[in-house]
């Protein structure tokens, strides 16, 4: 019964206090029939608990609340919908009420999740586009939490290239937290997107970072990071993954990046997760085909364009040490590095840094 899940969750009864009530009473019917009698929950919840609970239950509160829904736009499912999915019922802690927005039939259907750092390198941004383009070209749908950096890179790129994507916020539907991808997130749902998350639409946000993770990981055939730091929030996620037997994937990373020690570590203490590529994901999933790669058409190159290249093959580079490693004088690199950036074969960065174009 949908009106006890709901009656729970604005009671503020927890997602295992809810679970054990159902084990208690058998079903969500009899929950519910216990609330016009709250003694007889007394074993399980806190007299604070029962209290609010009267309290609701007596009065229009829950008729008001279904009506807000109906009004913002936001929708519900229970864990004993129909449409609630297979995987995330058998997590440790799955949520007993997910309020969404947008195309709901996705939670059905095989996704990867991919996630990462907040402030990510140019490096992490190119490789989370590479990745994602390809796996959402296999037919996986893309996961994430909409936050800056890596997440919002490979959701917007799985939206550019026609594919669907799942967003699970941390906070709230009705309040996209970072605001900056609120657009991001109207552009999801035009697209046959989907946003959700367990928390009410109607309260001040509390972020729950963790638990939220833990439904991106519990939805997902496996997850992915590209790059993060010694503490992003994304191993936690990788946790979650490796608790409920999800697979876990990890793109390495230089080793004397701080953006790349998550990753690193990751690919030391999961045996099989290091990746360079899309296929080495898509491989795990028989049901989907590996992706042709382009190849990369050939580039006459004079001898000058051959040494700058060259002098970028591995790391991003001053100004000042092109002039000494390429020992060509200034006018002639200035000429050098403006006719490159124009054939596209290399990248100005911030702090007159260049980089190859990969």
């Amino acid at each position: 019964m949908e009106d006890c899940y709901l009656l729970m969750s604005l009671a503020g009864i927890s997602c295992k206090k809810q679970a054990e009530l159902l084990k208690n009473f058998g079903s969500a019917e009899k929950v519910f029939e216990a609330f016009s009698k709250p003694h007889t929950l007394q074993k399980i919840l806190s007299d604070e608990n029962i209290k609010k609970i009267e309290e609701i239950y007596n009065s229009d509160k829950l008729e008001n609340f279904k009506f807000g829904l109906i009004k913002t736009g936001v929708k519900f499912i229970t864990i004993q919908s129909e449409k609630y999915p297979q995987n995330l019922k058998e997590i440790f802690d799955p949520p007993m009420i997910l309020y969404y927005k947008g195309n709901i039939d996705l939670l059905k259907q095989d996704s990867i999740a991919i996630v990462g750092s907040r402030v990510c390198t140019r490096y992490g941004a190119e490789q989370t586009r590479l990745f994602s383009r390809a796996l959402t070209k296999a037919g996986l749908v893309i996961i994430s939490g909409l936050a800056e950096g890596i997440d919002a890179i490979a959701q917007k790129e799985c939206v550019e290239c026609g594919g669907k994507t799942i967003v699970v916020l941390a906070g709230r539907l009705n309040d996209i937290y970072p605001s900056v991808n609120k657009p991001l997130a109207e552009e999801i749902l035009k697209k046959d997107g989907l946003i959700i998350c367990e928390n009410l639409p109607h309260l001040m946000p509390r972020y729950g970072f963790v638990q939220r993770n833990r439904i991106i990981a519990g939805l997902s055939l496996g997850v992915f990071v590209p790059e993060a730091g010694e503490k992003s929030g994304s191993l936690h996620t990788v946790e979650f993954a490796n608790d409920n037997g999800r697979h876990i994937f990890a793109l390495p990373g230089p080793v004397n990046s701080s953006k790349s020690v998550g990753t690193n570590r990751l690919i030391k203490c999961y045996q099989g997760c290091c990746v360079t590529e899309p296929n080495d994901i898509i491989s795990n999933f028989p049901q989907f085909k590996k992706i042709q790669t382009q190849k990369t058409q050939a580039v006459q190159l004079d001898l000058n364009e051959q040494l700058l290249l060259s002098a970028l093959q591995d790391e991003e580079l001053h100004y000042e040490e092109l002039i000494q490693k390429t020992q060509l004088d200034s006018k002639t690199l200035n000429s050098l590095l403006t006719r490159c950036e124009i054939r596209g074969l290399i990248i100005k960065l911030a702090g007159n840094y260049y980089a190859r174009k990969s």
